[in-house]
């Protein structure tokens, strides 16, 4: 990201957006009526919080944050899935929506998503190049809607290059102590691959901040960029939920 992108990012997650603009493509959310349902790990359908599917963007309010050019988020399909493709233009924007999520009770996160393309000049360590592939920002609590939002802690699951090591937590050098990214995978590993993750949201937040949430999940968030690094960047988001204890 350029200088205060990243802060730029969690102050308007905190924020009433604008109306939605995702630019979608009409015509394709049509082809995919006939798709067949293929996943790795189906979506539990007893889980308590569907936090991200494509069917529902606009049902969900899902809105597009432009921080510097436009990351081109388009509905598509991939190797049989339907899914919202990124693709950096030397880009920083997201999609974001608000939620309200009680992790204590329902704290396992799971998501599918997919990297074709990776910034391997990328390093989160440094501001001017702080990109990613593909990251999952999460919220907890509310800041409120004024002008300068309180910051709250922000965690994000990223896929970003090489230099990280799966499982490191970086402190943001925008917001320290802020937002904290946990590396969830690394490098080209996986690399054109559909990958499902699942994770224990309290541990890693406990890790990445070493205690508990004082509040519940607010908002989240899916963010691609490349306007540092400039090197191009494809990914893709499937899904993503919380389930709960059974």
């Amino acid at each position: 990201m350029h200088e205060s992108a990243c802060e730029i990012l969690v102050v308007a997650l905190l924020l009433r957006m604008r109306a939605l603009a995702l630019g979608l493509s009409c015509t394709v959310l049509v082809s995919c009526t006939a798709m067949p349902e293929v996943y790795d790990e189906p979506p539990d359908p007893r889980a308590d919080q569907a936090l991200f599917r494509v069917t529902t963007l606009i049902q969900d309010r899902w809105q597009e944050l432009v921080l510097r050019g436009r990351t081109e988020y388009r509905v598509t399909v991939h190797d049989g899935r339907l899914a919202v493709r990124a693709r950096g233009r030397n880009s920083a924007s997201g999609l974001i929506r608000e939620v309200e999520a009680d992790v204590k009770r329902c704290s396992r996160l799971a998501w599918s998503w997919r990297v074709d393309k990776l910034q391997t000049a990328a390093d989160l360590h440094v501001k001017d190049s702080e990109d990613v592939a593909a990251s999952i920002f999460l919220l907890f609590g509310d800041p409120g809607f004024f002008a300068l939002p309180d910051p709250v802690p922000t965690l994000r699951y990223v896929w970003t290059s090489a230099v990280h090591p799966v499982e490191s937590v970086v402190d943001s050098p925008y917001l320290p102590g802020t937002v904290r990214s946990l590396v969830v995978r690394s490098g080209e590993q996986h690399l054109g691959e559909w990958v499902v993750e699942s994770r224990d949201l309290l541990d890693d937040f406990r890790k990445a901040f070493g205690r508990a949430p004082d509040d519940d999940l607010y908002a989240v968030a899916l963010f691609t960029d490349n306007d540092q690094t400039a090197q191009p960047v494809t990914a893709f988001y499937e899904w993503v939920e919380l389930r709960c204890a059974q």
